[in-house]
């Protein structure tokens, strides 16, 4: 299945755009990690001022969106890990947020990926980010981005399999002086109602040997494309 996305910015007059030549043929992952679902009911819409250009995949997204915009509810199952702050620093990486945010209001959870624990090898990230649901999990780099971006469609189908998924577009993107690959797709319920888009990036942090890929899921389209841009372009790896 190809994939494909792109993010917006939130405070900035005009988001910022991703656009790239198409990625690779997807790869299907060799080890299939704890299935995780990240959706929440969102109660309001956010508006900016539309960029001079915008990527294929933030547009079809919105507008597939706008046909059918329901939202699901399905909190991620892990245990809480409050932090009082808009940074999360730890395991090779920083993640950031917007300043008015904290992680410990964002129903932050942590555990494991492919270990009983997270550590600076492996472990998985949700939290809830202002009308998106994100996922971030991180192990070591042994697959190319585009690989790691594909096998987290795959997870996305897996988890919610009473779904039915579309994949969007596809490209190449930048974090942190990194390359890596995104991707946009769609699901909808078997009546094609209660549409959910979602953006998918995936980098390498070399120092680290790690690989990363961050999931963003939402109804609305608009905050959507701006949360998923702002942690992409606050996202520092660790020395």
């Amino acid at each position: 299945m190809i994939i494909a996305c792109g993010g917006g910015s939130d405070a900035d007059p005009e988001p910022e755009a991703t656009t790239a030549p198409a990625a690779g043929d997807a790869i299907v992952p060799t080890t299939v990690p704890e299935a995780v679902t990240a959706a929440v009911t969102v109660t309001a819409a956010e508006t900016v001022t539309a960029a001079e250009t915008v990527t294929v995949v933030e547009t079809a997204v919105a507008e597939a969106l706008a046909a059918t915009p329901t939202a699901i509810v399905g909190p991620p199952a892990a245990t809480a890990t409050p932090i009082e702050s808009n940074v999360f620093d730890g395991y090779g990486f920083t993640l950031k947020m917007d300043q008015d945010t904290q992680f410990a209001s964002s129903d932050f959870a942590l555990r494991g990926w492919t270990g009983p624990v997270a550590d600076n090898t492996q472990g998985l990230a949700t939290f809830t980010y202002n009308g998106a649901d994100i996922v971030l999990y991180w192990e070591p780099q042994t697959n190319t981005t585009q690989s790691v971006a594909a096998a987290t469609y795959e997870l996305q189908q897996l988890s919610k399999p009473e779904f039915d998924f579309v994949a969007i577009n596809e490209g190449d993107l930048v974090v942190d002086g990194e390359s890596g690959s995104f991707g946009g797709f769609l699901y909808t319920d078997a009546t094609g109602g209660n549409a959910v888009g979602g953006l998918i990036g995936a980098w390498t942090c070399p120092a680290n040997n790690q690989s990363l890929s961050l999931t963003a899921t939402g109804a609305d389209a608009t905050a959507l494309q701006i949360r998923f841009d702002r942690l992409i372009s606050g996202f520092e790896c660790g020395i």
